[in-house]
């Protein structure tokens, strides 16, 4: 290929990239990225002087002697001055101190720059470097000695720096970075055997090309905030990880309640969070090591040969994030929940660690009581489990005959007729089988599916309600649990009513059972709820009782009719009956009702007979019993 062609082809590269960045801008906003736009204009004006020259060379355009030598000077200085462009953007994308690349590059600019005088002065007498054929052919000369060896030193100022930060270098940078220099020193051996600059010509044209690919692929990959890698290039180095079966550690990162740090400090406070998070995250790990998966969630992924060594980082994580961030001169904490997953221990391919992440983001977020959590091949067996129970919900909300509704019979105490009953919920799933509440009620309520469940078993339980004469029926009424998840919506007491009027029940048959822990949870809502649905006469319980706070806070303002003690209050009590003596006739002078919950035994039901409380449930009278059974009993006690 000759000069004119290679030359212009590389002016359509250049023109092709011109456009592309004038439509796609590069993401990253980096020194890097703007010295790029500067490399390329200065290599632009290296091709329009060599158009001119293979202009000349060919005859078509005649210059005057001084234009002539003017170009011929400018095209001789354009080698080592690009190739000294291109050390200092390599320099740039290598070495993150900045001065430290600004000296280098400034000791790198001296001997051009004598290079540089000495060749003007020249232009005249053509003695440090004749142009003429002497230049193609490389004749010798003290100009032409005088520029291969500040090429070839500029390419050796290339390569160093490069092998000396390998192990920091993200992979395609790491690449093009050591291509550079062996590439233009090739092209320079090429000069100097075929007496063309035809390769050099092509060689910067394809680096050109080359780092904007990267650069535009890796701006889109890479987290404009905080210039940290993305998911999808942790992927990739996962592809490379398991290929080779390399022993690494992820330590997955997740800031907690992040849109309220948002919203209390404001964004500019918040993204400042961030980008000091990222820059301390890669203080404890090389470059490409430190990832942002997501907007406030981050990766660590470092080779670790021990558990020990991903231990050693959380533990200095949570050293610093013990300490105040000052941020725009405020002192600011977060609260960041962490997971480890050991490879090729607990992940063996791509798609392992896939769902791994998957599951230990969802556990970060739902599980707040653990600040750190550790994979293992049993917890994916588990999240695997809980993920087909939570389908299994879903169908259950669109079937509502998968929703199976139980009932445990509430007794008096003294006669031991039938008073009352619990509704509790069961799920019968075509594929995993009958489920029992304490294998779905805490997923329902970490999804918010809670909420529809209790109103379909709200209609089965009037349904059921609507079966006897309202005058003639054993119980009073037929009480059922609500979650604080079903007080998210301040609509709650309609909701209810609602469904209560349309099954055409009368609301005071209808009972609610509400632990403490719902009440402090969110104590204005349920007191709201409570009030508006008690002035329709419908009961309500306080469930659990003894086992949280015991808050008599809400005994006093809340209008509860009966307080159920927990079994564990009863199992205690047999022991020192003293305390459930006492507990039963404060609650008695504060007009409660008392129900004894998981009464097993003869000695037991004694006990609570002993100390006056009215009414009682658990197995020693009967376990939950299906709809049918419980009906049959209903049937029964009305007859006696």
């Amino acid at each position: 290929m000759h000069y004119f062609e290679a030359t212009l082809l590389s002016i359509v590269l250049m023109l092709a990239i011109l456009v592309d960045v004038l439509r796609f801008p590069l993401i990253k906003k980096d020194r890097g990225s703007r010295f790029f736009a500067e490399l390329t204009i200065a290599y632009s004006i290296y091709l329009v002087i060599t158009i001119f020259i293979c202009l000349g060379r060919e005859g078509i355009v005649l210059y005057p002697i001084p234009i002539n030598r003017i170009l011929w000077t400018l095209h001789y200085l354009s080698f080592p001055l690009l190739l000294g462009m291109w050390m200092h953007f390599n320099a740039l994308n290598v070495i993150d101190n900045e001065k430290l690349v600004n000296l280098l590059s400034l000791i790198h600019a001296i001997p051009l720059a004598v290079l540089t005088m000495i060749v003007i002065l020249d232009i005249p007498r053509q003695q440090f470097y004749p142009f003429n054929i002497a230049y193609e052919h490389m004749l010798p000369s003290a100009g032409t000695t005088y520029m291969i060896i500040l090429s070839f030193f500029f390419c050796l100022a290339m390569l160093l720096p490069t092998l000396g930060h390998r192990k920091e270098l993200p992979g395609s940078f790491l690449f093009i970075s050591m291509l550079l220099p062996v590439a233009f020193t090739t092209s320079f051996i090429a000069f100097y055997v075929t007496h063309t600059h035809v390769m050099f010509t092509m060689v910067n044209s394809f680096m050109m090309v080359l780092y904007y690919l990267i650069g535009q692929r890796d701006s889109v990959r890479t987290d404009p905030l905080t210039g940290l890698p993305s998911y999808a290039l942790l992927k990739r180095k996962m592809i490379r990880i398991f290929r080779f079966r390399s022993p690494y550690a992820v330590v997955l990162l997740d800031i907690e309640n992040f849109r309220y740090f948002n919203s209390r400090y404001g964004q500019f406070i918040g993204d400042q969070m961030l980008i000091n998070l990222a820059d301390y995250l890669r203080t404890l790990a090389n470059a490409n090591e430190v990832f942002r998966i997501s907007n406030d969630q981050f990766c660590l992924c470092f080779p670790a040969t021990k558990e020990e060594t991903a231990l050693s980082i959380t533990n200095q994580i949570e050293d610093r994030l013990n300490q105040p961030w000052i941020l725009n001169e405020r002192s600011v904490h977060i609260q960041v929940n962490m997971a480890i997953i050991s490879i090729p221990q607990q992940a063996e391919t791509l798609e392992e660690f896939k769902q791994a992440v998957n599951q230990l983001l969802l556990e970060i977020k739902t599980v707040r009581s653990k600040s750190l959590i550790v994979y293992t091949r049993e917890s994916m067996i588990d999240h695997e489990r809980k993920l087909n129970i939570i389908s299994a919900l879903r169908e259950s909300i669109k079937f509502p005959d998968q929703v199976v509704v139980h009932y445990q019979p509430i007794y008096d105490a003294k006669t031991e007729q039938l008073v009352s009953a619990e509704a509790l919920m069961r799920i019968k799933d075509r594929h995993l089988g009958f489920l029992q509440p304490d294998a779905f009620i805490s997923l329902a309520e970490q999804t918010g599916l809670i909420v529809q469940l209790t109103q379909i078993v709200l209609a089965k339980v009037c349904r059921f309600i609507k079966q006897f004469p309202e005058d003639d029926t054993p119980f009073s009424h037929l009480a059922m649990n609500l979650s604080g998840e079903d007080f998210e919506s301040k609509t709650l007491g309609k909701i209810l009513l609602n469904i209560i009027e349309k099954e055409g029940v009368n609301p005071k048959q209808i009972g609610f059972e509400i632990t403490e822990s719902v009440v402090l949870q969110s104590y204005d809502t349920v007191s709201d709820v409570m009030i508006e649905l008690s002035l329709k006469k419908i009961t309500f319980a306080l469930d659990d009782f003894g086992t949280g706070y015991s808050n008599l806070r809400a005994l006093i303002d809340l209008p509860y009719d009966y307080v159920k003690f927990d079994k564990s209050v009863i199992h205690a009590a047999e022991n020192n009956p003293s305390m459930l003596s006492l507990l039963t006739e404060m609650l008695h002078k504060m007009g409660k009702c008392v129900i004894a919950e998981g009464v097993e035994t003869k000695e037991q039901l004694a006990l609570i007979r002993s100390v006056g409380i009215e009414r009682v449930q658990g197995y020693y009278f009967s376990k939950p019993l299906e709809e049918e059974i419980f009906h049959n009993l209903v049937v029964k006690a009305r007859k006696d």
